[in-house]
């Protein structure tokens, strides 16, 4: 038998270093060295995302393929620059990873609504002389010789991210807040690049599950080792997140969610023993949320929960923004629900300089009416190095604004300006001059990265918009708006109402609540009326499956219109940018 050849591989400026056999993608490589090196699409060679620059060895590498050539171009691919998952090593290499491929150091959204619930932990202790029984409800579950402390950890299981919740069940008190990527990433950014992976073979679907119980025990770990305490003082798990990382997470067959009608395999709320999944003390119990429906999980029950807006007698508007934007709207009497497939765009999928919220992303976009001239505002002050979510939405909304896109979205080009311009065959407008820029080149929204935006945009309004004629309600009457996600509270209210992400709300209804998730999941674990609650959501809530709804169609394509295709459920809104609002062609048709 023919050995196969192993080569060495060295990242930089990590200095990292391994040994690969032939026919390895240096992506692979980056993977088990632990090299940062940013996938949007999980290795699908779709996304462009994971750059690299080969500094020796480019000769003993793979040939280009059709996808780099279309997504690098030929001067790129000359100047040594790759994809990292399409490239193969076939020799000895090093590897530069330059600093807009990284992931980097993301700002992660733990705080939320401090909603009061309460006391009574399913965990509870007695002591008897020098013996200690732990409780789960009326079961004795662990008896010691000694005393101990009783913890419980809660955790929001996030598509980008983890967030855990350190908690003494003895009083209720926070003992600490952790929080990391969902360790899932590397396999695929969005749900759908992460199912595709799991369909792969049963080894894929083995790797996302293990992954992600493995990064809740390092973070539950890690909670410990700040508080001063040990996991095996933690008797009890409450963990939410969507429906697909519930499925992950418990190890469920997923194949159910990849086609029609998108079947859980469970609905209903789950206990299982800690130690089948390695957390906390052995003896302990993990309490997962219900489910409502499709892709509407036990994330959007816990905020359903933290925001209490099935008891309030004001209608109420509830969203959690992310690659799958929940909504529901109701109050005390009826709720629905829907999940809007609004896509990774605003985690900076598919956009030139997208990015995540890390150091140097622009946050904020102010563009003056006069001069067309940007102001940005990225995190920590920072170089710029491209565009998170929120300034996505700024640009977006300030190019609407000054008239350098129409209704349409068309950057009009006929703007004699030196940042609006033809780039080859696409237009863009520059937010950065390269001179401004840490990556020492224009950085760029472009006529293809504004159509990405639609896409995402359009599919939350339209969602919105089905839910409340389901419920037979307008904008209007909506006393109380709830954004929640680390992506909804820092977007701009205005900005968002301007292109038509949301309906027109009177912004002072208006909240962001953070974490809403990761605060359902904290009352859930230290009050048994709460997880009643929530099961009782679960069940109250009516689902609607868009994709099924006739309509659906329609209201997506009007919604990708700036703000929308029909103008009147924007008065307001176009009222005020009326002076400078370029109407495109099909809004002039309809005048």
């Amino acid at each position: 038998m023919i050995p196969v050849p192993v080569y060495d591989v060295v990242f930089q400026p990590d200095g990292r270093r391994g040994r690969f056999n032939k026919d390895t993608t240096i992506l692979q490589a980056a993977r088990e060295l632990g090299v940062d090196i940013n996938t949007i699409c999980g290795g699908a060679g779709s996304c462009g995302k994971c750059i690299v620059k080969i500094i020796q060895g480019g000769e003993k590498l793979s040939e280009p393929t059709y996808k780099e050539t279309q997504l690098l171009g030929k001067d790129d691919l000359r100047n040594g620059f790759r994809l990292a998952c399409l490239t193969e090593i076939k020799g000895d290499s090093v590897v530069l990873v330059p600093k807009e491929s990284r992931t980097g150091t993301q700002r992660l959204q733990t705080e939320g609504l401090d909603t009061p619930v309460s006391f009574e932990p399913h965990i509870r202790k007695i002591t008897v002389g020098d013996e200690t029984t732990i409780f789960h409800g009326d079961r004795a579950i662990d008896t010691l010789t000694s005393d101990t402390r009783i913890l419980g950890f809660s955790v929001d299981i996030g598509s980008t991210k983890l967030a855990g919740y350190l908690i003494d069940l003895s009083d209720g008190s926070v003992l600490g807040v952790e929080t990391a990527m969902n360790p899932q990433i590397p396999y695929g950014e969005d749900i759908i690049s992460r199912l595709t992976y799991a369909l792969r073979d049963q080894e894929s679907w083995k790797l996302l599950h293990e992954s992600l119980v493995e990064g809740i025990d390092k973070l539950l770990k890690e909670a410990c080792i700040k508080a001063d305490v040990s996991p095996m003082e933690v008797y009890e798990h409450v963990l939410v997140g969507n429906t697909t990382m519930q499925h992950f997470f418990l190890g469920l067959d997923i194949e159910p969610l990849t086609h029609s009608p998108f079947t859980p395999a469970n609905l209903g709320h789950r206990d299982v023993s800690q130690a089948s999944l390695g957390l906390g003390n052995p003896m302990g119990n993990i309490h997962v949320l219900p489910l409502i429906a499709g892709f509407v999980g036990a994330d959007c029950v816990a905020a359903i929960l933290a925001t209490e807006v099935y008891k309030s007698d004001d209608l109420s508007f509830l969203i959690d923004i992310g690659t799958n934007t929940e909504i529901v709207i109701g109050n005390k009497d009826r709720l629905v629900a829907c999940s809007c497939a609004s896509g990774p765009a605003f985690e900076g999928a598919h956009i030139k300089h997208g990015m995540r919220a890390a150091s140097g992303a622009i946050e904020g976009v102010w563009i003056d009416q006069d001069t067309l001239e940007p102001a940005v505002k990225t995190i920590d002050d920072a170089e710029p190095v491209g565009v998170c979510g929120s300034g996505l939405i700024d640009a977006l909304s300030g190019m609407l604004r000054t008239g350098i896109i129409d209704t349409s979205g068309r950057i009009r080009t006929e703007n004699q300006h030196p940042r609006i311009r033809k780039n080859g065959n696409t237009s863009e407008y520059v937010l950065v001059w390269k001179k401004d820029s840490a990556l020492r080149e224009d950085i760029v929204l472009t006529q293809l990265d504004v159509r990405e935006l639609q896409k995402g945009k359009a599919a939350m309004f339209s969602g919105a918009h089905i839910a409340m004629t389901k419920l037979g309600v307008t904008a209007s009457e909506v006393k109380k708006v709830y954004i929640a996600g680390a992506f909804g509270t820092y977007i701009n209210r205005e900005s968002a109402i301007n292109v038509g992400m949301l309906p027109e709300f009177p912004l002072m209804n208006i909240e962001h609540v953070g974490n809403a998730a990761g605060t359902g999941a904290r009352m859930a674990l230290i009050s048994k009326s709460s997880r009643e609650e929530a099961k009782s959501i679960a069940k109250k809530v009516e689902y609607i499956e868009l994709a099924s709804q006739p309509e659906y169609n329609k209201a997506y394509m009007d919604s990708l219109m700036f703000p929308h295709l029909d103008l009147s459920l924007f008065p307001e809104t176009i009222k005020k940018l009326e002076d400078h609002i370029v109407y495109s062609q099909i809004h002039q048709n309809r005048k």
